[in-house]
């Protein structure tokens, strides 16, 4: 054995030893300390949250504030700041560098972030996290509504909305369950599939997927909207191009089948 390839032995040696003495680290072993944040709902224009690995509730409140509940370690922290322009912005920032994350054991409870609003509160919303997903659920919404995630799942039930609202992930699926807004819904996912039921729209519903289907129900009867679908390698229960109707139904499907019903 020559000496250059001894070296190389021992050097795949020593990244293999690293590798597995860090697999033995879980994220039992780090200390979280459980945080909490309020403001006055009517001092706040907009609520942005960026985070990474966290999965994001969005929920009512028990009275008129904004209640957010998170976690935080020596590595990861929260600045949360209202802005005088009204904007509540809260981003996360940590400290790791790539050790800390091999063989680490999520501990799901240290990674969630809860964000409790009023109902009917007008502030925008924007949810931005990624390896995760953000539910929304039993809430009434005027102001837009803006959810991004990567390989997580967007789930939305008993929402209703005077605004847009926006939906965008991939490797994971959106659910929207007895949506209804005034404005427009817009959802898109990539490699994954955009499933509704009861959804409603004072304008325009707009689904795309890539590899995976659009099914469901729309609220509305056939003659109530325009549509334009379009589909690539599946199959179709709606026509290409349909004129007429007050809304719009906007849909396309690459390597995935679109069956969407109408429903009163």
């Amino acid at each position: 054995m020559n000496i250059s390839f001894k070296k190389v032995i021992g050097s795949i040696f020593a990244c293999t030893l690293i590798v597995i003495l860090a697999a033995c680290s879980s994220d039992s072993e780090v200390s979280y300390e459980k945080k909490t944040y309020s403001a006055e709902a009517s001092k706040v224009q907009q609520i942005s949250l960026s985070t990474k690995g966290r999965s994001v509730e969005l929920e009512a409140s028990k009275d008129d504030e904004i209640h957010i509940t998170y976690f935080e370690s020596d590595k990861e922290s929260y600045n949360v700041d209202l802005q005088d322009n009204g904007d509540l912005v809260m981003q996360l920032v940590t400290d790791k560098d790539w050790k800390d994350y091999v063989g680490l054991k999520t501990d799901k409870e240290h990674h969630l972030v809860k964000i409790a609003v009023p109902n009917g509160i007008s502030s925008a919303i924007t949810i931005e996290t990624s390896n995760e997903d953000i539910i929304l659920s039993d809430l009434k919404i005027n102001g837009l509504v803006e959810a991004k995630t990567n390989e997580g799942k967007i789930e939305a039930s008993n929402i209703t909305a005077n605004k847009n609202i926006t939906m965008k992930t991939k490797n994971d699926d959106i659910i929207l369950n007895e949506v209804i807004t005034e404005g427009s819904i817009e959802a898109t996912t990539n490699k994954g599939g955009a499933k509704v039921s009861n959804v409603s729209v004072g304008n325009t519903l707009k689904l795309r997927t890539k590899d995976g289907d659009i099914t469901g129900t729309v609220k509305g009867s056939y003659d109530m909207f325009e549509i334009i679908s379009e589909v690539s390698k599946g199959d179709n229960n709606l026509p290409e191009t349909k004129k007429g109707g007050d809304k719009t139904l906007d849909v396309g499907a690459n390597n995935g089948d679109i069956n969407l019903e109408f429903v009163e």
